[in-house]
């Protein structure tokens, strides 16, 4: 029998380390902010010193720009900074310096965050075979999964993608470089057998296009697996139910 004890422990463990990774996240973010404004405070000395005369402005301030900025990579607030010094000549408001952030995306060729993500939500084939904007939103799908993409509500999809997608721009800023994996090996080899098997029984045989590629669909499955030795059997069988002497090789 399953213990409603051991059920309200695993509960409590879930909600505690649920509260601890969102108060580490509370608290990286305040670091972030705290390295913000020191690095504003040293730019701008008296005019950060005007624009924010009292600890009580700075208390407020810091309060904005931690839920402005939560969740950002540190690399972003990095070049956003950078970019201050060469755009602003007071310090930055909120606005301005996210929209400073939103400048480094173009500037490494990536899209912004959501817009990876729509277009992740657009992918309804093979994603290796999907026309990417960067290699980037392809990694940040595969590791948000491409099921959940498809699958689950916004509410759910869109933080996993998120998390993953900042992770990998991060990655991008810091010089690392990505791409799509390519396994055409594999690929050319069953569509080549594919085409060859399709020209094949349409010459011996009275057969349709399509009814040829129903009993050929088994070609797209890996050789030697156990699903594709299944879907063959049942096309083998499907011949010889209409007389047609043909052997599908395995």
């Amino acid at each position: 029998m399953h213990s409603q004890t051991s059920t309200t422990q695993t509960g409590n463990q879930n909600h505690q380390q649920s509260q601890e990774h969102h108060d580490g996240k509370e608290q990286q973010t305040r670091v972030l902010v705290n390295m913000l404004f020191a690095r504003f405070k040293a730019i701008y000395t008296h005019k950060f010193a005007s624009a924010y005369s009292s600890s009580d402005d700075v208390k407020l301030a810091k309060r904005e720009w931690a839920i402005a900025i939560k969740g950002l990579p540190e690399p972003l607030l990095a070049f956003a900074v950078e970019r201050v010094k060469e755009t602003c000549a007071w310090p930055p408001t909120i606005a301005e310096f996210l929209q400073l952030i939103n400048t480094a995306y173009s500037v490494y060729g990536l899209p912004s965050p959501r817009e990876a993500y729509l277009e992740a939500c657009q992918c309804r084939i093979n994603p290796l075979e999907f026309r990417w904007s960067h290699a980037v939103v392809y990694h940040a799908g595969a590791k948000a999964g491409w099921y959940n993409l498809r699958a689950e509500e916004e509410v759910k999809s869109w933080p996993a993608f998120e998390k993953a997608y900042d992770e990998l721009v991060a990655q991008v800023m810091q010089g690392q470089r990505f791409s799509i994996p390519v396994v055409p090996l594999i690929e050319n080899q069953q569509e080549n057998e594919f085409t060859q098997l399709m020209a094949q029984l349409m010459e011996e045989t009275s057969l349709s296009e399509a009814e040829i590629a129903q009993l050929l669909y088994y070609t797209q499955k890996t050789k030697g697996t156990g699903i594709r030795a299944k879907y063959r059997q049942q096309s083998q069988a499907n011949l010889a139910s209409q007389n047609i002497h043909f052997t599908l090789p395995e």
